[in-house]
């Protein structure tokens, strides 16, 4: 009778540890739900604790199917909160390991993105204008199908006059230091990277006046020819014929 009373015992301590086993098991990862998380934290502004949960994210997804997602959406969290440099980082590592993905394409993007929203004033912004160049050229190139492609020529152009103000602006700085053969370098580079942009007029007046400085007469009557046929109403147009007529 004891035997059977203490096997008894045995048993329902068992099926009581087993149902409360049962009870702390974790529930089933719910990726859907987790995104949304997400979203609700970076709307809140808890942008260290959003990017936890996506950290979980990628541990949690035993498929794979989602931890790619969570890498992209990682950057995207250190982008809206304004941290472009750790946003790059983390697009650059998505593209990295998954340059054939469906969302590749938005990845690279948001890493051109990422370089654009740091160009400021033009005395400082050459570096991280070349670079957005270099990123919206690449999506061009990789991705013609992405569907940024409009507003992809627009940022590119914007990048081109950028880069081309700042060629003027050392050039320029050249030209006031009366060292006339670099300011013509700088001016004649300009023209020749960035050709049809905002400054374009302005270098080929300044080119101008570069050669003219340096009595070199052909090259000075070239240039402001130049002005005048391609830009015939502009204001250096009209400052370009009274130096002819000189």
């Amino acid at each position: 009778m004891y035997k059977k009373t203490f096997l008894l015992l045995i048993i329902l301590s068992l099926l009581s540890a087993c149902a409360s086993n049962k009870g702390a098991e974790k529930p089933a990862f719910d990726p859907e739900t987790s995104f949304k998380a997400v979203d609700e934290q970076v709307k809140k502004g808890f942008y260290e604790e959003a990017r936890k949960k996506l950290e979980e994210i990628k541990v949690q997804d035993t498929s794979g199917k989602y931890t790619a997602i969570a890498q992209i959406r990682i950057g995207d969290v250190y982008f809206v909160e304004g941290l472009y440099e750790e946003a790059a980082i983390e697009y650059t590592r998505f593209l990295d390991i998954h340059p054939y993905h469906k969302y590749a394409y938005y990845a690279q993007y948001q890493l051109a993105m990422s370089y654009f929203q740091r160009v400021e004033t033009v005395d400082t912004s050459y570096g991280w204008a070349q670079r957005a160049l270099q990123e919206f050229e690449r999506l061009q190139e990789f991705y013609p199908r992405n569907p940024y492609m409009d507003v992809t020529e627009s940022r590119i152009k914007e990048c081109r006059n950028i880069l081309a103000e700042y060629e003027f602006y050392v050039g320029e700085f050249y030209f006031k230091k009366e060292s006339y053969t670099a300011a013509a370098g700088r001016f004649t580079r300009l023209l020749q990277d960035y050709p049809d942009s905002k400054k374009e007029p302005d270098a080929l007046y300044y080119l101008g006046l570069s050669y003219k400085n340096l009595d070199d007469k052909d090259n000075a009557v070239k240039a402001l020819t130049t002005l005048i046929d391609k830009y015939p109403t502009t204001r250096q147009a009209s400052e370009a014929k009274m130096l002819l007529v000189r």
